[in-house]
């Protein structure tokens, strides 16, 4: 969302996300650990995390998670599945992108940053410039969808499509 323009966009929906959400693959934190060499040190910012489902299982490969969102209620069932998982190394922050211009010397930098299907709703210009600044020589940016309504072969997604 541009800057200054996300009031409640997600208000209500956390708990839906967290149990109906699709998953992202085993394959796609596979190809992130390879790509980026992960081994349990280093850093990872998850910008606009929702309920955690990028964050909480590429914690295993960083020494330090920053989970990043707007939405309180997400930043709560992220938390619920954080201390399900004993999951020790993940810090949440509440925030967007709009917020990263105040943010990003506290913030640090970062051996890979992740943004999943939040990249959409950012200024991505100015969201990709920015973190530009905050990913370590060697690091990079990841962007992944946990896929369309369209194309997922699911049952409740093709049963969506048949209706």
């Amino acid at each position: 969302m541009a800057a200054g323009s996300y009031k409640d966009a997600f208000k209500g929906t956390a708990y839906y996300y967290a149990r109906f959400r699709p998953a992202y693959t085993l394959e796609f934190f596979g190809l992130l650990q390879r790509a980026f060499h992960l081994d349990g040190t280093g850093r990872l910012l998850d910008l606009g995390c929702g309920t955690g489902q990028i964050a909480l299982p590429l914690s295993l490969f960083f020494g330090e998670v920053v989970a990043m969102d707007p939405e309180p209620e997400m930043l709560a069932e992220a938390q619920e599945e954080i201390d399900e998982a004993e999951a020790r190394n993940i810090t949440l922050v509440q925030g967007g992108s709009s917020d990263l211009p105040t943010l990003i010397d506290s913030l640090g930098k970062f051996r890979l940053v992740t943004m999943g299907s939040s990249f959409h709703w950012m200024d991505r210009a100015a969201t990709l410039d920015l973190l530009s600044r905050m990913v370590e020589p060697g690091g990079g940016i990841a962007i992944a969808s946990s896929g369309s309504l369209w194309t997922d072969g699911t049952p409740w997604c093709r049963a969506v499509r048949a209706t």
